[in-house]
Formats: C-alpha cells, sequence, structure tokens
C-alpha cells in the first residue's frame, strides 16, 4: 500500500512506520552478524546507513526547523544526536568493510538507534502530530520519503 498525502494515516503513524522498517533492518543486519554472512553484512550495512541518513534528512529538512521554533534546545539535541550517529555510522562502516566490526559494537550501534528513535516518538513525532497534521506541505513530504513503495 503506497501512502499518499490524503491516506487517513496520521503523521506520527508514518513515522512510527519509518522506524519500524529501520527496526525490521536492524533485525536482519544482526541475523548476518549471528551467521557471520560477511558479504550480507556489507550489503545490509550499506542499506542502514543509506535509509540513515534519507530517515535524518527527511526529519533535518522537514520538522526539525519547524520544531525549532517551540523548542530550540531539543532540536539541538537530536541535531547532535545525528551527527553522532553518522559519524558512528560511518566510522564503523569502514570497519564492516574491512571486516573488523563484531556482533556486539553493531548491537551497541543499534541500541543507540533505538533509544534515539523512542527520544524522536516521544518528543518529536507526538509535536509532528499535534502541530502540522494539517499542514499539507508537510502531509505530502511525509508521504513521498515514507511510502513503502521508496524502501
Amino acid at each position: 500500500m503506497m501512502i499518499t498525502a490524503t491516506s487517513p494515516i496520521d503523521l506520527r503513524e508514518r513515522l512510527l512506520l519509518e522506524h519500524r522498517t529501520l527496526e525490521g533492518l536492524f533485525d536482519t543486519l544482526m541475523s548476518a552478524f549471528r551467521a557471520n554472512a560477511r558479504e550480507d553484512i556489507q550489503a545490509l550495512w550499506s542499506e542502514l546507513d543509506q535509509h540513515l541518513e534519507e530517515h535524518f534528512e527527511l526529519e533535518e529538512r522537514v520538522f526539525l526547523p519547524r520544531f525549532a521554533r517551540v523548542d530550540l534546545v531539543e532540536t539541538a539535541s537530536l541535531l547532535e544526536e545525528h551527527e553522532h550517529l553518522r559519524k558512528v555510522c560511518a566510522e564503523l562502516g569502514v570497519g564492516v568493510d574491512l571486516k573488523l566490526v563484531r556482533a556486539d559494537v553493531a548491537s551497541g550501534f543499534i541500541e543507540l538507534l533505538k533509544a534515539h528513535a523512542k527520544r524522536e516518538e516521544w518528543v518529536l513525532y507526538r509535536w509532528v502530530n499535534e502541530t502540522l497534521q494539517d499542514d499539507p506541505e508537510v502531509r505530502e513530504w511525509t508521504a513521498q520519503a515514507v511510502a513503502p513503495t521508496n524502501r
């Protein structure tokens, strides 16, 4: 099912769906680590890196500039987390390419991502849904960015 700008699903649900998609990727990646499937790990890590960048880009382009108007401190903190997560993902990506990253290290990174996602869900996504639900521009951007056919 493609989510469109007029679908009845609310913005928070769309964003939660995006986080669930990432969690599925985390699970698949960890299964590959447990199986020591190095080629799969490299491909999945690349997919994770791309998906995270697209996800962060949507939040940074669409939601966080608007959220900054009501909570500049929380916005700055979320942006700092994005930058930290990007940096760690890139560093671990090099390690994945060199076949140096162990499952426990990857699991630790995934736990960081999950903690960040929970924070976004609690703080940012609730605000997005309450404040931007009827903004047609936001709904269109979100629909395009999180449509299942984009994955």
